[in-house]
């Protein structure tokens, strides 16, 4: 739901009204409905709406009674109505009945310490007219982004950063230092990312500004705890808190649906939907391949006994080359996620029906799914972008080797002692590759077209029932999600949950290999690509047929090259051959 910016300057004048002006039009495509800002001296908050829940009555900024404290927001808090309630009994007169006002007021009765008392994905600001304060806070798990910009003048934040640079705040340059984690893991982990000067707010941060300058930081983790030693009751007790998870993402007073594959993860959320509340849409995406899974038929055996208005959607090869740019337009914070490319068909087709999404993301993370969680090779120190593993692997003569000095990567903020070898892994990819790849996909695919995303398994509760399982519930033999899949065996014996699935994927190796000769004749001479590379080994890269490595290493190749048009040049991509027509479509898609 959602985007929100503003201002905190060192000094009291006026923020200027051109650069407000600029951060509204930026986020745009994030909240279509409305728009609203508040000012004070040398402070400034901007809204744009997409309404969700109290359409009516639920404009933001939100003010308390004093009108000296503003609030702004973006995402939903999901246990909004008992706060409401305790609100209410407390004698407090409620303005409006959204989810966003009730964090307004705990922050006035708990100061910084108001995010203990959420459970919802959010990033928000809080600009204290008392005080002149500003309180930035994200939610633990980072489902919603924040981004923010130091300069000589102050500091502004918004919810992309390239809203920063369209309103004129900072110059578009890269940040040099984050090109190793980029080519190396296809993201950039942590505070940084790929635009210089600009920094995230990191998952569960709260950072308070006075005149320009951060003056305080606190840190709200995840609520994840050691592995049980007993599994009594596991089974039933997953049932009843993954229906709370989903009755609570289901509030809204639009209409919603789900994402729906042929995985585990989508199809207990799908199944549990119906229960709750049919008709449900769903939507799948799939291909035509010989090479890869096509997620459609395993959705369509699942749906075909429940309350659900089904759609499935192809993605072709046509539908690659056409969303590349879109993509990397909509991914001011570069991932090169080739999922991205369907995952943003999916939001096109399903924005005229929907405004709020259900999807899966989490479940892996929280549950144990990944194949390489079973697998003795894990570096826990993914902290740092690995040389010698990702991308890069065996191609690191093809770059200038600057690239790979003075590297950036994540931090990791859990104190590890205490967690099983199998949740230390865990605990490393949710503060790492689940915020910055994987919800930073969702977030920039869906709001690309006005749709909320929402990830029930990312719920409190849930998360932390799952994470803490004894790790024989979550890993046995070769399965991952061990628990999850006998539920869902049990639910419905149709399904071939026990088949070993080769994951979502897209058939980028055969689709670039086509347009090898023309990818190279882009990318050689392509500003940002010969900037970080050396032009002898580059042109023997593309002289010969790429292998499912080389694909990887290209596609990274060519969505920084398209970034790099895009975001830092602030052109469009224009080739014939790849069939970019120059239209690569707003900065949200």
């Amino acid at each position: 739901m959602c985007g929100i910016a503003g201002v905190s300057l060192t000094s009291e004048r006026p923020v200027p009204a051109a650069m407000l002006r600029a951060l509204a039009d930026a986020l745009r495509h994030r909240g279509p409905d409305g728009e609203g800002m508040v000012e004070g001296p040398g402070v400034a908050l901007v809204h744009r709406r997409l309404s969700i829940i109290d359409v009516a009555g639920g404009a933001q900024p939100i003010s308390d009674a004093d009108e000296a404290v503003h609030i702004v927001a973006n995402g939903e808090i999901y246990n909004y109505r008992p706060l409401q309630d305790a609100l209410d009994e407390h004698g407090v007169a409620l303005k409006t009945r959204s989810d966003t006002e009730p964090a307004l007021h705990l922050y006035k009765a708990h100061g910084t310490g108001f995010v203990d008392h959420l459970n919802g994905m959010y990033a928000l600001a809080i600009y204290d007219g008392r005080t002149g304060e500003v309180v930035l806070a994200r939610d633990p798990f980072g489902i919603k982004p924040l981004y923010y910009a130091q300069t000589s003048e102050g500091i502004a934040f918004a919810s992309e950063p390239a809203a920063l640079i369209k309103a004129g705040w900072t110059a578009a340059e890269v940040e040099t230092r984050a090109l190793g984690a980029y080519f190396a893991r296809q993201y950039v982990g942590g505070r940084h990312t790929l635009l210089k000067g600009i920094r995230r707010v990191l998952p569960g941060e709260t950072l308070v500004l006075q005149k320009g300058e951060i003056v305080r930081r606190g840190r709200r983790l995840p609520a994840l705890r050691p592995a049980a030693k007993a599994a009594d009751g596991a089974d039933a007790a997953f049932d009843r808190i993954l229906e709370h998870a989903v009755r609570r993402h289901q509030q809204s007073e639009v209409p919603y649906g789900a994402f729906l594959s042929g995985g585990i993860d989508s199809s207990c959320m799908v199944l549990k939907m119906s229960q709750i509340a049919g008709p449900v849409n769903t939507f799948t995406i799939g291909f035509d391949s010989a090479t890869v899974d096509d997620e459609r038929t395993a959705a369509e055996r699942l749906v075909r006994d429940l309350d659900v208005s089904h759609r499935g959607i192809l993605f072709s090869e046509e539908d690659f080359w056409a969303t590349l740019p879109k993509m990397c337009a909509a991914f001011d914070d570069l991932v090169a996620d080739y999922a991205a490319l369907p995952l943003l068909k999916l939001a096109r087709e399903a924005a005229p029906s929907v405004k709020v999404v259900l999807s899966g993301e989490g479940g892996d993370e929280i549950f144990a799914g990944y194949g390489r969680y079973r697998r003795g090779w894990w570096d826990t120190l993914r902290r740092r972008p690995f040389r010698g593993r990702g991308g890069t692997a065996g191609y690191e003569a093809l770059f200038d080797p600057a690239v790979f000095d003075d590297a950036v990567g994540a931090d990791i903020p859990f104190d590890l002692n205490g967690f099983t070898p199998l949740q230390r892994r865990q605990a490393i990819d949710v503060v790492d590759w689940l915020p910055d790849d994987l919800l930073t996909k969702v977030d920039r695919c869906l709001m690309a077209y006005g749709i909320e995303g929402r990830v029930p398994y990312l719920d409190d509760d849930l998360a932390a029932f799952g994470f803490g399982l004894p790790d024989r519930c979550k890993v046995s033999g070769r399965h991952g999600k061990y628990l999850v899949k006998s539920w869902l065996s049990r639910q419905r014996p149709d399904l071939d949950v026990w088949a070993r699935k080769r994951g979502f994927t897209v058939p980028i190796g055969d689709w670039l290999e086509r347009k090898r000769p023309h990818l190279a004749a882009y990318l050689s001479a392509q500003e940002g690509v010969r900037a970080i590379t050396k032009v002898a080994p580059l042109e023997a890269f593309f002289a010969r047929p790429f292998g499912r490595k080389g694909a990887q290493l290209a596609f990274a190749l060519l969505c920084f090259g398209l970034w790099h048009d895009i975001h830092i040049r602030g052109g469009v991509p224009r080739d014939a051959a790849l069939g970019f027509t120059g239209e690569p479509g707003s900065g949200g898609g």
